[in-house]
């Protein structure tokens, strides 16, 4: 049993020890096994509650409404062959319809993502993700499983966009049989994917990773080294109806324009950006905003209005830092995904625990498409008397 039980202490320490720049080897290991091991317990304890409510479900509706999906005739097959092997996926396929699976289910749990268009990508890059059961982590593209594992547990030197992720499948799951087998490893694949494609969509820094919507695609930049954050646009209070008219006239504006180089000269332009500005923050920031817009109507029912934009068109992340607000373009920042189709297994890595280490590709990489997709505000929120339209 982990020592630790709160899956987001695990996951928050995990995350410092692998950023850190002064921890070893060793505490890099253990900090992947206890997430690993507790983040496994909670992926397994779903999967299980799940079989037993369901298990005498023959409605297919009924299941594909609680994400048992209905597998191809390869998709059972390769599950099928899993099983007789013990839980060995070393010779088997895995089938691209699981992988799609995935990306599909990120537009429904993950706003975000739901605003990237994912291409299929051509393997200049590589993800391999798994969050709920496993940990990932952005990486050198190494010619083999083994050394992205040494990569996680040290080596610095990076120059392709590659997430590495792990995860664990406890023997349990191999008896479930496919269709819940395919329940787990979805699971598995879709958390990691989604944190990690987030929180570099938003601020990844184009050094082994994608480049973040938060990144100045213009500034001087060594062939190599990150890119800088972009500058502040301004400052966004809310403090009022006629002040948010003013500071919402100037997004509107400063993302309308942009400019394009024309032989040798650089010209001014325009574009039609209505309903396309969405505006990223962080939950705290979102209650700030939604709690100073929202106003109680003559029939005492709460409704929230803000200018020029729809409240649905607030999209909130937990990697957006706090005072911090994106307004973004939709559809101007470029992503593209593909995997590498075998999953690898690590015996010795867990050998004294009741499961095995299991490692996967899936290959990605993104930017925004020009300097022009997204602008940085920070935001000055104060507390106090909710603002009322037309005061």
């Amino acid at each position: 049993m982990n020592k630790f039980f709160n899956k987001e202490e695990v996951k928050n320490e995990f995350k410092d020890i692998m950023n850190a720049e002064d921890t070893t080897a060793d505490q890099q290991v253990e900090a992947i096994m206890n997430y690993a091991d507790t983040i496994t317990e909670a992926a397994t304890k779903q999967v299980k509650e799940e079989y037993e409510e369901l298990r005498n479900v023959t409605d297919n509706n009924i299941l594909m409404a609680r994400g048992i999906h209905m597998l191809t005739g390869e998709e059972t097959k390769f599950y099928n062959e899993v099983k007789k092997s013990g839980g060995d996926f070393n010779e088997q396929i895995l089938p691209e319809t699981v992988i799609e699976r995935v990306f599909d289910d990120l537009e429904v749990d993950r706003p975000l993502l739901k605003l990237i268009k994912f291409k299929p990508g051509i393997g200049r890059t590589k993800i391999i993700t798994a969050k709920r059961t496993g940990f990932a982590v952005w990486g050198k593209l190494h010619k083999d499983l083994e050394g992205q594992l040494d990569a996680i547990f040290g080596v610095s030197d990076r120059s392709l966009n590659a997430l590495t992720a792990y995860f664990i499948i406890s023997n349990d799951i191999l008896d479930m049989g496919p269709r819940w087998m395919d329940r787990f490893l979805r699971i598995c694949l879709k958390e990691a994917v989604a944190e990690q494609w987030e929180a570099k969509i938003i601020s990844g820094t184009g050094v082994g990773q994608p480049v973040g919507l938060m990144k100045d695609l213009g500034a001087a930049r060594v062939d190599g080294s990150p890119y800088e954050d972009k500058k502040s646009a301004g400052t966004l209070t809310f403090k009022d109806a006629q002040t948010m008219v003013t500071e919402f006239t100037g997004v509107i504006k400063a993302l309308s324009k942009y400019e394009l180089k024309v032989g040798e000269e650089t010209e001014t332009r325009y574009r039609n950006i209505n309903g396309k500005v969405k505006l990223i923050v962080n939950p705290e920031n979102y209650a700030d905003i939604v709690g100073r817009v929202t106003t109680q109507n003559a029939n005492g029912v709460f409704v929230s209005n803000l200018p020029f934009i729809s409240q649905d068109s607030i999209i909130v992340s937990t990697e957006m830092p706090v005072n911090k607000l994106i307004a973004y373009v939709d559809g101007q920042y470029e992503a593209s995904a593909s995997f590498n189709n075998r999953i690898y297994v690590y015996d010795e890595t867990f050998a004294m625990r009741r499961a095995r280490l299991y490692a996967i590709d899936l290959l990605g990489d993104g930017q925004p498409v020009d300097n022009y997709a997204a602008q940085v505000y920070d935001l000055a929120i104060d507390g106090g008397t909710t603002v009322v339209p037309g005061e």
